[in-house]
C-alpha cells in the first residue's frame, strides 16, 4: 500500500479500495475518495503530509462506505471540501440512508456498520456539471450510474479516469459474479461510454491501459448473469427465491451480503421485467416474476 505515480502528476494508494491523488501545480492535492475508513485516511493523509502536499477537496466516485470511510477524518483534520453528485450526496449527508435503502426501513443491527453508516462528512459542492477546476485544472466528471445510481468517474488533466466501482477486474468477477449493480440498463450504457478512455484506473484492480479486454468482460458477465437468472425464474418465483437458487447454483450467500445480493438480483429481475422477457403477477400474496409466454 504505497504511493504510485500513475502519470505526469496523477497518484494512487493502492488500497483494497484504492485512493486517487492529483496535485496541483501549487502542491495542494485532490483526493479521488478516501479510502475505507479512519485508519486508511490517517495513512493517506500522513502519506501526503510526506509529500509536503496540502488536501484541499475529496471527489467522491460514488457513496458507498469503502470509498467515503475516510471522508469524516479528512475534514477534520485538513477543513478539505467534499464534492459529490446529487444523488451520493444525499447518501453522504444522511448516512443512514444506505441501510434504509437496502433494508427499506429501520435497519437491523447488523446492518449499522462502517459500510453502510459511515461517519457523515459536509458535502460542500454538488456537482451538477461536467468538470471542476482547481487553479485553473479541469477535472472531468463522468456520468457512469450502475454500480449506484449517481456514480461518477473523474478524469485528471493527465487523462487518467478513475472509475470507482463502474468497472471491475476479472479477480472480482471471479469472487461474485452477482457483484453490487442497482441499474443493469445504465450499466450497459456506462461500460459503452468507458471505451472512450484509454486509461482507467480501477477502486479494485489498479490501472489498466488497455481497458478494452476488462470492459468486453464486463459485458459478458451482466449478459450471462441475465441469462442465469432467467433460466432459474423457472415457472415463476420471488426475489428471495432467486437469491436462493443462487445460492444453489454456487453463488456465496451469507448474512453479510444478503441484502446486498438482494439489492443486485432485484437489479437483474427489474431489466427481464422492463425488456419484456418476464412478467410480474401478486399471486398468494408474493410478487412472482416468471417467463413472458
Amino acid at each position: 500500500m504505497r504511493l504510485e505515480n500513475i502519470c505526469g502528476q496523477t497518484y494512487a494508494i493502492n488500497y483494497p479500495s484504492a485512493v486517487g491523488i492529483y496535485v496541483l501545480p501549487n502542491r495542494e492535492c485532490i483526493l479521488i475518495d478516501s479510502g475505507a475508513s479512519q485508519a486508511y485516511a490517517a495513512r493517506t493523509l500522513k502519506i501526503i503530509e510526506q509529500q509536503s502536499w496540502k488536501l484541499i477537496a475529496i471527489i467522491n466516485t460514488h457513496s458507498h462506505g469503502d470509498h467515503s470511510g475516510g471522508n469524516k477524518y479528512l475534514q477534520d483534520s485538513c477543513g478539505c471540501s467534499i464534492y459529490a453528485s446529487p444523488i451520493e450526496a444525499a447518501y453522504l449527508n444522511h448516512p443512514v440512508l444506505a441501510a434504509y435503502s437496502l433494508y427499506h426501513s429501520v435497519s437491523m443491527q447488523e446492518f449499522r456498520n462502517k459500510y453502510y453508516t459511515v461517519p457523515a462528512g459536509t458535502i460542500n459542492s454538488v456537482i451538477e456539471g461536467d468538470s471542476l477546476e482547481f487553479q485553473g485544472e479541469r477535472m472531468l466528471i463522468w456520468s457512469l450510474p450502475g454500480h449506484s445510481l449517481g456514480h461518477i468517474g473523474i478524469e485528471t488533466p493527465d487523462k487518467v479516469l478513475f472509475a470507482g466501482d463502474s468497472l471491475v477486474d476479472k479477480s472480482i468477477m471471479a469472487g461474485s459474479g452477482f457483484y453490487h449493480l442497482e441499474d443493469i440498463k445504465s450499466q450497459f450504457k456506462t461500460l459503452d461510454r468507458l471505451k472512450e478512455s484509454e486509461s482507467i484506473y480501477l477502486s479494485h484492480g489498479g490501472f489498466l491501459d488497455n481497458p478494452e479486454a476488462v470492459i468486453q468482460s464486463n459485458q459478458e458477465l451482466l449478459k450471462n448473469n441475465l441469462n442465469l437468472l432467467e433460466s432459474i425464474i423457472g415457472k415463476g418465483c420471488t426475489r428471495e427465491e432467486m437469491v436462493s437458487r443462487l445460492a444453489d447454483k454456487g453463488v456465496k450467500v451469507n448474512k453479510k451480503n444478503y441484502f446486498r445480493l438482494l439489492t443486485s438480483t432485484s437489479a437483474y429481475a427489474a431489466f427481464l421485467h422492463n425488456s419484456g422477457r418476464v412478467q410480474i403477477a401478486v399471486q398468494e400474496g408474493r410478487l412472482l416474476f416468471y417467463p413472458t409466454p
